[in-house]
């Protein structure tokens, strides 16, 4: 079926500014989409990718930041956006703003069914978006949203509080997944996905999930896979070791790791994108309440050392949450230079009480590289007199205790793109936020974040955006970005059709493996 035109191209314009600062710093390195001499393409063949662990839950609801990867083989939303962080048409076709931006219409696409053959319309799309906004975690994303209307089966009206132009970033992401109404209310979902998305679920066990083409797809005719296996390794030698074997097709690897998959006649692929790591405080604990004790922190790491040690100069040192190039960037804050200065460090520390330093926990996931991170953060934070101790959970705990806020700091990767920039304020920045478990929170960044929301245009956002991360970074952040992500990964030959998840979307119905 063809998509048709986005009717406000000022939405399409915004993401395309998007997609190319960050595309373009990869120096055309994000995509396998090259010629093979291997064969024509194989329509059964499927792809094996190795992942770091197994899905948290397949209901949007429940699921966790790094669930997308398993979510958008089985489920499709709203308004689309490709891997390179373009908006483009998804369930719907076209939308329209009301003139104050409080309202969007939406139409929606013809002829799609569910796996499970109820028809996609109007009512579905309503069913989600009022399960999503009651309760879990979507309710945040979806707050201001006041009405759900299904005008007719292919027409959809959102109205919402206040002007929301960032919505349709939210809408191409978890929030504008819709689910098959008949299975919203199944306590099976979390492990029984039903969706619209070109793949279905044949299978789920321990370490291994499995996919199969959906037949009935509205665009199956450009499905080119039979399906995709996914298995989990939570070390990363282990999955490029698997692909070296020929136990899988492809994974995300380590940037130390580049030389050896590309010796053993990989195609590697590398681009920046909108996640970095970081140390996520939880400000409830006293000595983090204090803004001194942050700033210190901020000043401790000496970015450029780990970039160049620790990451083969694969992830730029950071301030702030957004790379250079990403329209929310704070242009004065790229110079990470000044930010490491061990004695205002230890002058903060002394100020905010503690002359002798301080003791710190660092919970970290059983991934091999953030264990690394988290031990060389540990050195450069003994210089200044913080004596931290590294605690190593497995996989689901970690999940868990970010999202519980039983926490003390925890070194992992932050997501700070998906949907919107936006959301990563809301979540960490206000009070109520999912990952602000010491409800940390500045005067003046509500009124800017609903100014920074009310647009689609992002010329319009990026003033009260970066107002706001300038804010923060001077109070002393509640997480502290370490570096911004470059994601690397590596193929087999005969596999194409892969790009670099920009912001986190992943589109596995246009990979090719060839015979």
């Amino acid at each position: 079926m063809e998509a048709k035109a986005v009717k406000r191209a000022a939405v399409k314009s915004a993401s395309v500014v998007l997609a190319t600062g960050l595309a373009l710093s990869g120096c055309g390195a994000g995509t396998t989409d090259q010629p093979s001499s291997a064969g024509a393409p194989d329509g059964a063949a499927v792809l094996r990718w190795a992942v770091p662990g197994n899905p948290t839950s397949f209901d949007p609801r429940k699921a966790a930041p790094l669930d997308p990867v398993f979510l958008d083989v089985v489920y499709e939303s709203l308004i689309g956006r490709s891997m390179a962080g373009e908006i483009e048409p998804g369930l719907a076709t076209e939308w329209t703003f009301s003139d104050d931006n409080k309202v969007i219409t939406l139409q929606l696409r013809e002829g799609v069914k569910f796996h499970n053959g109820e028809d996609f319309n109007a009512e579905a799309a309503k069913a989600s978006l009022e399960a999503f906004r009651k309760s879990g975690n979507l309710a945040s994303a979806l707050s201001i949203l006041d009405k759900v209307e299904a005008v007719s089966p292919t027409e959809l009206k959102l109205t919402f509080s206040e002007p929301a132009g960032y919505m349709i970033s939210v809408l191409a992401g978890e929030a504008g997944i819709v689910v098959a109404p008949g299975a919203l209310d199944d306590p099976g979902l979390p492990s029984k996905p039903v969706g619209t998305g070109a793949f279905e679920l044949s299978s789920l066990e321990e370490g291994k999930v499995s996919f199969k083409k959906f037949e009935d797809y509205w665009n199956a005719a450009e499905t080119a896979i039979g399906g995709v296996e996914m298995t989990a390794y939570s070390d990363e030698t282990t999955r490029l070791r698997a692909v070296k074997s020929g136990q899988a097709d492809g994974t995300s690897i380590k940037p130390d790791q580049i030389e050896e998959s590309e010796a053993a006649g990989m195609t590697v692929v590398k681009a920046p994108n909108t996640t970095f790591n970081g140390i996520l405080l939880n400000t409830s604990k006293p000595e983090l309440k204090n803004p001194k004790v942050r700033q210190a922190l901020l000043y401790a790491i000496d970015r450029e050392s780990l970039n160049k040690n620790l990451f083969e100069n694969t992830c730029v040192g950071v301030v702030q949450p957004f790379q250079e190039g990403f329209w929310a960037n704070v242009p004065e804050l790229n110079d990470v230079s000044s930010y490491y200065d061990p004695e205002k460090a230890k002058q903060l520390l002394a100020e905010a009480g503690f002359p002798d330093g301080m003791g710190l926990t660092l919970e970290v996931g059983p991934n091999t590289s953030y264990q690394v991170l988290a031990q060389a953060l540990q050195a450069q934070l003994k210089e200044v007199g913080i004596k931290a101790t590294i605690k190593v959970l497995e996989f689901q705990q970690m999940i868990s205790v970010r999202r519980t806020g039983k926490f003390t700091a925890t070194v992992a990767l932050v997501q700070a793109g998906r949907p919107d920039p936006t959301q990563f304020v809301q979540d960490f920045y206000m009070k109520g936020g999912s990952y602000n478990p010491g409800a940390f929170s500045l005067d003046g960044v509500g009124e800017l974040l609903a100014k920074a929301r009310a647009s689609e245009d992002v010329e319009e956002r990026k003033a009260p955006m970066q107002e706001i991360i300038k804010k923060v970074v001077e109070a002393g952040p509640p997480v502290i970005p370490v570096c911004g992500v470059t994601y690397v990964a590596a193929y087999r030959k005969g596999v194409t059709g892969l790009d670099v998840p920009v912001i986190g979307d992943y589109d596995f119905a246009s990979v090719k493996i060839s015979k």
